[in-house]
């Protein structure tokens, strides 16, 4: 319970301009006073890194979820490829580091490669979903949703995240 109410002070204690608004990028509609994402995200963002042991297992998901639904967060191809990428390894290969590693590597050499056009529909469940739950086993089952169905939302692009994960491990087996 004190992790909620510590969420929701600093929430409280943050200004967002999309506060009472829905969301235009996400859908998510706060109810009226309740704060937008932008801020439920820095809350939870504090959160991950004040009781890591709690919470960062969820930390990446949660932020590349968070990215996906919110265009300005993949206006490049290479944040896309990163959040879009990383959703595949947490969700189809088990959270490999070793894939992540090669991810990282293979984007930090700036590969050529195009942006397409993004889902008009970005996923069902949103930050709203999430920001309160208070219990760490409980909150990881919501990010696994939350990730699910952003995921979901770029079923249209996942050949391509699974495309841009083999590049970066041809790219890593030619270095070895």
């Amino acid at each position: 319970m004190q992790i909620a109410h510590n969420i929701q002070m600093r929430v409280q204690n943050s200004s967002s301009s999309m506060e009472g608004q829905v969301c235009p990028d996400c859908g998510f509609r706060p109810k009226p006073g309740e704060p937008g994402c932008a801020a439920l995200r820095d809350a939870l963002l504090a959160r991950d890194f004040e009781r890591p042991a709690l919470f960062w297992p969820y930390h990446r998901m949660a932020v590349d979820a968070y990215c996906l639904q919110h265009p300005s967060y993949v206006a490049s191809a290479k944040s896309l490829a990163a959040h879009l990428c990383g959703l595949c390894v947490a969700l189809e290969r088990a959270n490999d580091a070793a894939q992540f590693r090669q991810l990282q590597l293979w984007l930090s050499t700036n590969p050529k490669i195009d942006k397409p056009d993004l889902p008009v529909f970005r996923g069902q469940i949103t930050i709203g979903s999430v920001y309160a739950i208070d219990d760490p086993i409980q909150f990881g089952k919501g990010v696994d949703s939350w990730a699910r169905a952003a995921w979901l939302a770029y079923r249209d692009l996942q050949p391509l995240a699974r495309k841009w994960l083999e590049m970066s491990a041809q790219r890593h087996r030619r270095i070895d």
